[in-house]
């Protein structure tokens, strides 16, 4: 299995993935996107299926990596011809979370071909305010989801949808105050990794019994273990191939 994630990966959380037997793939940047996250995955590619959706602009940068995440999960790589910005929220065109059948995004901005893969697959569409949706939620593996963002939280709610709402911020993405939960984490299987110690956060035994509750188990990818390692570090989610 690989996982992709930006570049800049903290090294003792990519040291931590590959002793775990896992190939990681790094993301390199697109040049028109804020520099700080200008390789985060959440904002370059969408997977869904069997489906890769890429920009075109972004082939000539990433094509080597682009072939070997689609290689490797026998994905077709679907692409778009919208562009990417440096300014919000030209930059969140990918930035959608996939929670059981809901797809979460803000809809005026996300690229029109990701919203027709959703709806070919059978997701809803929940349109909530947030750009930032994927970077915004952490997802069980039975789609229920954490946040700090109240306005999708309230909306999964009406839907019947578990969430687990925690305070915001408590999460380091250099060049910002602050990062999202969803950036230091991903899902494979049941387990939730997380970039740097999940203890470091205020809210973690909230969020280790809601995962439980949930069938999700967490794992922290840090230096050391026992003694309270690196704070959460958000590096645009991790996806797991």
């Amino acid at each position: 299995m690989i996982c992709v994630t930006d570049k800049r990966i903290p090294d003792y959380a990519s040291d931590a993935l590959l002793r775990l037997g896992f190939d990681i793939v790094r993301l390199p940047p697109l040049s028109s996107l804020p520099a700080p996250v200008a390789s985060h995955a959440d904002l370059l590619i969408f997977t869904l299926g069997d489906n890769l959706l890429v920009r075109r602009e972004y082939l000539t940068t990433a094509n080597e990596e682009i072939s070997k995440i689609a290689g490797y999960g026998c994905m077709n790589i679907v692409i778009t011809d919208s562009t990417a910005g440096e300014k919000y929220p030209s930059d969140v065109g990918f930035c959608a979370c996939t929670a059981g059948k809901y797809l979460i995004c803000r809809e005026d901005v996300t690229d029109p071909i990701l919203l027709s893969l959703a709806a070919d697959n059978g997701l809803e569409t929940l349109n909530v305010r947030q750009g930032y949706a994927k970077c915004s939620c952490a997802v069980t593996a039975d789609g229920s989801v954490i946040t700090s963002d109240k306005g999708i939280a309230e909306s999964l709610r009406k839907r019947g949808v578990d969430v687990l709402t925690i305070s915001a911020g408590n999460v380091c993405l250099p060049g910002y105050d602050t990062g999202f939960i969803g950036g230091c984490c991903g899902l494979c299987g049941n387990v939730l990794f997380f970039v740097g110690d999940l203890r470091s956060h205020p809210d973690h035994a909230l969020i280790e019994d809601f995962c439980l509750r949930h069938e999700t188990s967490i794992f922290s990818l840090t230096s050391q273990k026992g003694l309270l390692a690196e704070p959460l570090f958000d590096v645009g989610s991790l996806f797991f191939i």
